[in-house]
């Protein structure tokens, strides 16, 4: 085909190396210069968002702030009488006008009964307390008006007596945030609530996935956004939509131009770089013809004629000097390649004999035999000394110490020399792997048969327990009976966790147990926890303190954290036959401690460093009739650090409790 031709191959070759530095500069420019619009649009956009949230939340917070202001007025106190509406309603009227708000003011007695509103179909309506006594309410649907609000209630006092006597409730139409939005040709601002999916304004496709802040593309429209984040308002975002043909217009002027100057390059460099190419074609031609010959009949005795000065003539004669090189260098690799050939086959004979081996003896066996004759090698043997002549590869390992030493029928080359100790590298390499692989399938053993001995004898019995007290609450009638029977079945089950805990140790060890954060408040970690050991608890005749701080939030792993907790209190119980079992909670820059303190048998000071050591219990005669495998508190350790904190016990000495304590970070 004419297309494979070199002269159009020149043409071509031409057209792209004079194209492509501009196309990509064309590309990079246009590409910086929209990358460089786009961030230039989002940061300043970014600082409207910014502005306009804070005035969103700053008039916000002034609303509530004038609403407390109005709960004071002394008009107020006309909730105590009987004769209340005039003056309270006309008040109520009076901010409604004087302010604009977009919604309903309405006032309760103590009772939460409405006895005046802008909205007289609300009097005498009863509104339930605790709904007033929340000041604030996000976006709700208020069945009273029959429409979604948002709520600000303060409560009012007697100016007299200082005595609460109702309250003063703004109930808030979502179009209150209609102020802050606009809609032009080329954007449109809108407020939405990600809760509920409702727009202020105009209504902008939004992913279900959004960020606090960040944009995306929908069409041909790029979307900032940024989410209000505040007492007041939660899960609010500001929205701001920018039409992107407006902001790339001036970029889609200078593509044209490019393009025109780009097709007018094209033109001129086909016919300069077919000019070239018609001169170089010929020569070129009758190389390829006498190449093309030679590689289809072998015959190297052939040379090219071509009469020329030029680069073309230095590489014809190149050409002709090169097939004599040829010509003589190839029965000298037949000859080579034939001895390499052999050697090579030898060598992964001896390779495969090694890696089949099953002992470091019988690796040294097939060296010092297989080796002999092979590259010169007159002898091969295992020495404990090294040797005055010959080459000496070191062989140290853990079982095995000292060289191979190979007997040579003649001086080798640096190039041999390197290869048989390279051969050396290799024999080290796969002992010490058989090594390795002898004390890796020890250990496998030993540690899968344990894992199957408490797989099988822990499962079984705890099955049947919960299995019959699961029966309990379905049989039982009596409330305390069915509570006792349910608290079983937690602790069964929470046993069970326990020993899926003891079967991941492998797991744990090998990396592969994978934390799942999530976020979730300390009161429910503690009450579970407290109400799996009270039983315990109280078989003994124990007191459990629990600690003050419950309403922190935080984000880790609560199954990890729940069983480290677990395992501390279940410890606890175990080594404490009088007094108290308390936990504390406390927080200190970003993190969160937890202790579990016990007035039991305590700990002494030397055996404080074995604790948390695998399949380790103290040698304490106080503990002798308390058993267990010895793991609860190494697995505890095992997952506080993959939480990302430390553990750390504490104790006085024998008799006078102890302390464990750890910290995690809050998120």
């Amino acid at each position: 085909m004419r297309l494979k031709s070199i002269k159009y191959k020149i043409v071509l070759s031409f057209l792209v190396a004079s194209l492509i530095p501009y196309i990509a500069s064309i590309f990079l420019v246009f590409k910086k210069g929209e990358e460089h619009i786009i961030n230039n649009i989002i940061d300043q956009q970014y600082s409207q968002i910014t502005f306009l949230k804070k005035t969103i939340l700053r008039d916000f917070n002034s609303l509530h702030t004038e609403l407390s202001f109005w709960s004071e007025n002394q008009i107020l106190n006309d909730i105590l009488v009987d004769d209340i509406d005039k003056r309270i309603q006309k008040f109520l009227f009076s901010i409604k006008e004087n302010k604009n708000i977009k919604g309903i003011l309405f006032v309760t007695n103590a009772s939460g009964m409405i006895i005046s509103s802008t909205e007289k179909s609300l009097i005498g309506k009863n509104i339930p307390l605790n709904y007033l006594e929340n000041y604030f309410s996000d976006i709700h649907y208020f069945e009273p008006l029959n429409k979604d609000i948002l709520k600000l209630s303060v409560p009012v006092y007697s100016s007299f007596q200082n005595q609460k006597i109702g309250y003063l409730v703004l109930a808030l139409y979502p179009e209150y945030f209609s102020q802050y939005t606009f809609s032009t040709r080329n954007s449109i601002n809108s407020i939405y609530n990600r809760k509920n999916r409702l727009f202020i304004g105009s209504e902008i496709p939004v992913p279900k996935d959004i960020k606090d802040e960040g944009y995306f593309e929908f069409g041909n429209f790029l979307t900032i956004y940024k989410k209000i984040d505040d007492t007041y308002l939660r899960d609010w975002y500001i929205l701001l939509q920018l039409n992107k043909e407006s902001i790339f217009l001036p970029l889609k002027s200078m593509e044209i131009i490019f393009t025109v100057v780009a097709l007018s390059g094209v033109g001129i460099i086909l016919i300069l770089s077919a000019v070239v190419a018609s001169r170089l074609v010929k020569p070129v031609r009758l190389l390829t013809e006498t190449a093309d010959h030679i590689s289809k009949t072998k015959d190297y005795s052939i040379r090219v004629s071509i009469e020329s000065e030029d680069e073309i003539g230095i590489l014809a004669k190149a050409f002709n000097n090169m097939l004599s090189e040829i010509q003589s260098a190839l029965e000298k690799i037949k000859q080579e390649n034939r001895e390499r050939l052999r050697l090579f086959t030898k060598l992964i004979e001896i390779i495969n004999k090694i890696t089949s081996a099953n002992s470091e003896i019988e690796v040294i066996n097939i060296v010092t035999q297989e080796l002999e004759g092979f590259l010169n090698i007159k002898k091969v043997e295992f020495t404990r000394e090294r040797r005055s002549s010959g080459v000496n590869i070191p062989v140290n390992t853990e079982s095995l110490k000292g060289f191979i030493h190979f007997d040579l029928k003649r001086d080798i080359t640096s190039e041999e020399e390197q290869f048989l100790k390279s051969i050396g590298r290799m024999i080290n390499l796969y002992i010490e792997r058989l090594e390795l692989l002898h004390k890796a399938q020890s250990a496998s053993r030993a540690k899968s048969a344990f894992i199957s001995n408490m797989s099988h004898e822990l499962r079984t019995p705890l099955n049947s327990i919960i299995g019959f007290a699961q029966y309990l609450q379905m049989a039982e009638t009596d409330e305390e009976n069915i509570k006792a029977a349910k608290s079983i079945e937690l602790a069964g089950r929470h046993l069970l966790d326990m020993i899926n805990d003891i079967l991941d140790f492998a797991k744990i060890e090998a990396g592969a147990v994978k934390v799942n954060k999530r976020s979730f408040p300390v009161k429910k970690l503690i009450d579970e926890i407290s109400a799996m050991v009270q039983p315990l608890i109280q078989e003994k005749g124990l007191k459990l303190i629990l600690p003050e701080i419950t309403d922190t939030v935080i984000n880790t792993d609560y199954r990890l954290l729940k069983q480290v907790l677990l395992n501390l209190l279940s410890n606890a119980v175990k080594f404490t036959e009088e007094g108290y079992i308390k936990i504390d909670i406390r927080k200190d820059n970003g993190k969160i401690y937890f202790s579990v303190i016990d007035t039991g048998i305590g700990i002494s000071k030397e055996n404080i460093g074995k604790l948390f050591k695998d399949f380790t219990q103290l040698e304490n005669p106080l503990q002798k009739k308390y058993k267990g495998t010895g793991l609860g508190l190494a697995i505890s350790k095992k997952y506080i650090e993959l939480l990302g904190g430390e553990i750390y016990a504490y104790s006085e000495g024998e008799g006078k409790g102890t302390k464990f304590e750890f910290y995690i970070p809050l998120k």
